[in-house]
């Protein structure tokens, strides 16, 4: 599961909770350089997940002399052009979209990008599917003739949208597509603007919760376990999940919805200094009570969870920790 059952917050406590680690602040003028993590839109998990990352960081940064900073994107691949062009330091993306950088396929085809090292593995983030309920969607089928927004250009979110559909046998013909940023979904369809959007994305997130606290009703769309089955079979990164309701009441059906899913990772460059990966590393296991109270989707974690990283190569900043911490051989 993406999130546990037992996180039983009340919306808008939590939205807000949410929205306060997620709101930019009027931050006074620092010394010491700084880095930046690179992840996804505002709403997303993985933004709150860099956030975390960096104030838990920063709380050494005058003894390190080195502050980090998270930077939202425009989607997975812009997050790992943004490393692999020097322009952050760190990025957080789903795990095959790294796996697919490294290789040279998808959007990166016959362009391996060798030099992509894995720091720490993270939250779980699944493909979400949220829909008006006054347009009768219950199924992937009930997309036809409906209008769907499938994320910007070359996010997760609309590599995945446009992949799940096709093996659906719902061609992109038969609906209005829209690829507007996915922190814009939630506002469109209670505009009336679009009827579902498709999101890959932990749970909780300030999305969901934005589409289900408005007063146009909608409902997460489960996946039929034939697609599930067809998306996994053979596949070690993308893998059956369910979606938690609990977090969002005024979603018009409760109950565990069944999906397909990915890990989260947070990666750099092979030439980022050894002992800057080490101490983000060990500020992040040192304390890990507190990194996993930073956000719902990250309380579940264990320390042998984010030192399990298969897709790329673990960067030897990273590594080196893990074995002090007795987490890798």
């Amino acid at each position: 599961m993406i999130c546990p059952n037992r996180f039983k917050h009340a919306a808008l406590p939590l939205l807000s909770a949410v929205a306060l680690l997620l709101a930019p602040a009027a931050l006074p003028a620092f010394q010491q350089p700084s880095i930046v993590i690179s992840s996804g839109d505002t709403t997303s998990t993985n933004y709150a997940a860099s956030s975390a990352v960096a104030k838990l960081f920063n709380r050494k940064s005058a003894e390190y002399g080195l502050r980090v900073s998270a930077m939202p994107s425009q989607g997975a691949l812009a997050t790992i052009d943004n490393v692999v062009q020097g322009k952050t330091a760190f990025g957080i993306v789903q795990a095959d979209m790294l796996q697919r950088a490294a290789d040279g396929t998808g959007p990166w085809k016959g362009k391996p990008q060798k030099e992509l090292r894995a720091v720490l593995a993270l939250h779980g983030e699944a493909l979400t599917i949220v829909a008006a309920t006054d347009r009768e969607i219950r199924r992937i089928s009930d997309l036809k003739g409906k209008r769907v927004n499938i994320g910007a250009p070359g996010s997760s979110d609309n590599e995945y949208g446009t992949t799940l559909l096709e093996r659906s046998g719902v061609k992109l013909a038969d609906m209005k597509i829209s690829e507007h940023p996915s922190a814009l979904a939630a506002e469109l369809l209670q505009k009336d603007d679009i009827d579902a959007y498709i999101y890959t994305v932990g749970h909780p997130n300030l999305s969901v919760l934005e589409a289900s606290a408005g007063k146009r009703k909608v409902r997460l769309v489960p996946l039929d376990n034939t697609i599930i089955s067809q998306v996994t079979a053979g596949n070690q990164v993308i893998i059956p999940v369910t979606i938690p309701t609990n977090h969002y009441p005024g979603l018009e059906k409760q109950g565990e919805v069944p999906t397909v899913g990915v890990k989260a990772v947070l990666f750099t460059r092979a030439d980022t200094s050894d002992e800057t990966v080490y101490r983000l590393v060990k500020e992040v296991l040192a304390n890990f009570d507190l990194f996993k109270r930073q956000h719902p989707a990250l309380q579940d974690l264990t320390s042998r969870d984010v030192s399990t990283i298969t897709v790329v190569p673990l960067h030897p900043g990273a590594e080196r920790y893990f074995r002090e911490a007795g987490l890798a051989p």
